[in-house]
């Protein structure tokens, strides 16, 4: 992995757009405190705390998404599980109080692409969707400069470190408005510390070699 980190330019390359669908089925692992289209509108200026593309300055709202499941788990809870020994565990602390919801594209979504050749185009590195969490100051600088470059976008598309065969999301707003209106909820949620929970948690973290800690 490269880890020659870079800030972008003052001014991106056209950036590839793409679109998700009305109707799309998308998933999320969250508090349960908050609603499943909820937008985080907190500041994270420091390193380690917070997710890849969160807003250092407060200036952008955000939520994550997955197209499935797998995808949740694999970008929530195990994309900073260390690949160079074994077992890998979950801690326990990581799913109390923590809910999966799916939710629904209610209009086409309008995102910057990620994936494939999508970061190239902008004259960025393969770092920026599957770097460490070191990273996360440069990565988060990079959201900030694709949104300023793409300002009709509703967010990012991105494929998961540990799992290239889902897809993720990145979907933002201003601070102002309090949940995604690209999303809507469906379904119930499924509490990830009960039986079911850890039922579909077990299937889920066994593609990752991966387990929850003991409690």
């Amino acid at each position: 992995m490269d880890l020659d980190y870079t800030d972008p330019p003052s001014s991106l390359p056209p950036a590839l757009i793409t679109t998700i669908p009305v109707g799309t089925s998308l998933w999320r692992i969250h508090s349960a405190s908050r609603g499943a289209a909820d937008l985080n509108p907190i500041a994270r200026p420091r390193v380690r705390v917070g997710g890849r593309f969160d807003s250092v300055d407060g200036s952008y709202s955000y939520l994550y998404l997955g197209d499935s499941p797998a995808a949740a788990v694999a970008e929530t809870l195990c994309r900073n599980l260390p690949v160079n020994h074994s077992p890998r565990l979950i801690p326990r602390a990581q799913i109390v109080d923590r809910v999966l919801s799916e939710l629904r594209t209610v209009r086409p979504a309008r995102v910057v692409d990620l994936t494939g050749a999508g970061a190239a185009r902008i004259n960025a590195g393969v770092w920026l969707t599957k770097c460490d969490p070191s990273g996360y100051l440069h990565t988060r600088r990079w959201t900030a400069a694709i949104l300023a470059a793409n300002p009709d976008v509703d967010g990012i598309q991105y494929r998961p470190r540990h799992d290239e065969n889902t897809l993720s999301w990145m979907l933002s707003d201003s601070p102002s408005v309090s949940s995604h209106p690209a999303v809507e909820a469906v379904g119930g949620l499924i509490p990830l510390d009960c039986a079911d929970g850890h039922y579909l948690l077990g299937t889920l973290l066994t593609t990752h070699n991966a387990a929850l800690g003991p409690i």
